[in-house]
């Protein structure tokens, strides 16, 4: 458990043994931090890889929706996501794991600001965020492992190669921004960007209403662990390589036990998620 998916970069954040931890943690408004900018880039690069280890995971989020009667209550905020990751193994959503990366991402001096994206199924249904480099947006999104700064399209494309798939941003020449994935050959559409950074009011917004979305009805998670990316919805796990996609049915009786062992997540957060989520009619 401890050394699965933890990085000296967050675990110093936490810890604050970096030199640069005190003012990361406490410039939550993105002042300048008075860092030269070669030394900025190099640790925006790093704390982006370190939130690549973060699963994206849904057990937290039903856990903590669970133990107030106000949304707001609910919220992880930045600190905690990364010293329950440290702690417990766990991740977020991209409600919470986009929060953090733009807190510290603003505590490194970087303009950066959240943006919503629509899926098929509803509108602001996802999160990522934009940070200026050298005066031009480039996206960082964690829930699609978008974790080294793409630019964004004023026009044309945007590709980059991923872990196991190309990324594709498409500009749709009123303001919007479609991402696709694929393998050169075959891409589908999976989201559509918002034109515009979204205010905090409207972040905020839909952040509290994801807590009532279908899919806080059963577990959801995903990682990449050994050249391979693990997405579990429910009990059907998709194990995805570069050379194919296989899927596999967990047993119910043993999900609890192997979210444990895939997904480094601790059965504290784990046994009490999937019982609410038993109890929700999972």
């Amino acid at each position: 458990m401890a050394a699965r998916g933890r990085t000296l970069v967050l675990t110093s954040l936490r810890a604050r043994a970096h030199p640069l931890a005190a003012r990361i943690m406490g410039n939550p408004q993105g002042k300048p931090a008075g860092i030269p900018a070669a030394e900025r880039e190099w640790l925006l690069e790093k704390v982006a890889a370190a939130f690549a280890r973060l699963p994206y995971e849904n057990l937290s989020k039903v856990v903590s929706g669970h133990q107030g009667p106000f949304v707001s209550r609910s919220r992880r905020h930045p600190a905690r996501v990364i010293d329950e990751h440290l702690r417990l193994g766990t991740g977020g959503t991209c409600f919470s794991l986009t929060a953090a990366l733009l807190h510290l991402v603003r505590a490194l001096g970087y303009r950066a600001a959240p943006l919503l994206a629509d899926r098929h199924y509803g509108t602001d249904t996802h999160c990522a965020l934009l940070v200026w480099l050298r005066g031009r947006p480039h996206l960082l999104d964690p829930g699609y492992l978008v974790t080294s700064p793409l630019p964004w399209p004023g026009t044309g494309n945007t590709r980059w190669q991923g872990p196991f798939n190309q990324i594709e941003l498409r500009a749709t020449g009123c303001g919007r921004v479609e991402l696709h994935t694929g393998n050169g050959r075959q891409w589908r559409q999976r989201l559509t960007f918002h034109a515009g950074p979204a205010s905090e009011h409207d972040f905020l917004r839909a952040w509290e209403a994801s807590f009532d979305w279908p899919m806080m009805r059963r577990p959801v998670l995903t990682r990449v662990s050994g050249g391979c990316q693990l997405y579990l919805q429910g009990n059907r796990l998709l194990v995805r390589h570069r050379r194919g996609t296989r899927a596999l049915q967990l047993e119910r009786e043993h999900l609890g036990d192997e979210i444990i062992r895939l997904f480094g997540i601790d059965r504290r957060v784990v046994a009490p998620a999937l019982e609410l989520l038993r109890q929700r009619g999972q």
